[in-house]
């Protein structure tokens, strides 16, 4: 899989600069990409540290709020430490929230690495509404930014 990470944090700059209502929220990374982003937009970016929870909970009331939040963090936090509140705040109430999970930091342990029998997918299933992208380009990486509704694009 690429690591579209850098062209993540590159085009959802130049989105941001043209929409203010973009708003960016990490748990807490993303740093070496997003500097430019936190410097340049720091009324668009929050980092909500590590509560993954509390970041869907922000990311939802911003959204009825008129915002269009961005929630980027490893995806094994926001999907799995987050599930109830992705479940509730963003897949039923059909909310225009984006999650962006990155790749794992398998060297941190089993606690950052997903298991060998589950994985985002396994999360994601059954819940309704949410579309979920695998991009493996820049090309398909924009496309799914760009889409309306719940989604969850893995880079």
């Amino acid at each position: 899989m690429n690591d579209l990470r850098k062209e993540f944090w590159e085009e959802i700059y130049k989105m941001a600069k043209r929409d203010k209502t973009i708003i960016v929220l990490t748990g807490d990374l993303g740093f070496s990409f997003c500097e430019k982003f936190q410097k340049d937009l720091f009324k668009q970016f929050i980092n909500c540290g590590i509560a993954e929870q509390n970041m869907i909970g922000v990311a939802a009331g911003l959204f009825y709020e008129g915002f269009k939040p961005y929630c980027y963090s490893n995806a094994i936090f926001l999907l799995s430490r987050a599930h109830e509140f992705v479940r509730n705040d963003i897949a039923y109430n059909n909310t225009n929230v984006h999650l962006i999970g990155t790749g794992a930091a398998g060297f941190l342990g089993f606690t950052h690495n997903w298991e060998k029998k589950e994985n985002e997918e396994d999360l994601l299933k059954n819940l309704p509404n949410i579309k979920r992208f695998y991009p493996q380009g820049k090309k398909e990486l924009l496309k799914a930014l760009k889409i309306k509704g719940p989604s969850f694009i893995r880079l």
